[in-house]
Order: structure tokens, then sequence, then C-alpha cells
């Protein structure tokens, strides 16, 4: 799944933008629609792997730091 959302992210956005969000599940669905939306290929039969190897490696969970986290929206 590395291969694919490296292959499908990066097209627009360097790898920092995905690794340093630390979005839930949620978030990162949320995150994934808007991009879909504009344009990212992500076939539905990829949707839920890939949103669950995003949580697990870029999760909340992941930061190492409390307080608020910042969606891909607020930091653009």
């Amino acid at each position: 799944m590395q291969a694919k959302v490296k292959a499908t992210c990066t097209q627009c956005h360097n790898a920092s933008r995905i690794t340093e969000q630390h979005l839930s599940r949620q978030e990162w669905s949320t995150e994934l629609d808007k991009m879909v939306a504009l344009g990212a290929e992500v076939p539905d039969s990829d949707r839920a792997a890939l949103l669950s190897y995003l949580t697990k490696n870029f999760g909340p969970e992941k930061s190492g730091k409390s307080g608020v986290k910042k969606s891909v929206s607020q930091t653009q």
C-alpha cells in the first residue's frame, strides 16, 4: 500500500505533507474525499486499505506530540 500512497499522493504533494498530518481515520477519509474531488485517482477497491495504511502509519498516536492537530486544509 505504501507504493500506492506514494504514487497517488506525491503527484501533487511532497511526502512530508502526508507524513506530518497524524489524522484520525475519519479525518483521513475526509481528506481523501477532498483529494478525489480535486482529481486524485483512488479506486474504490483501494479506499479501505489506503485509509487503514494512512491511519496506522500517520494516525494521531504516531505524532509523538500532544495538542491540536492540523488538517491538510489548515496547512495549505
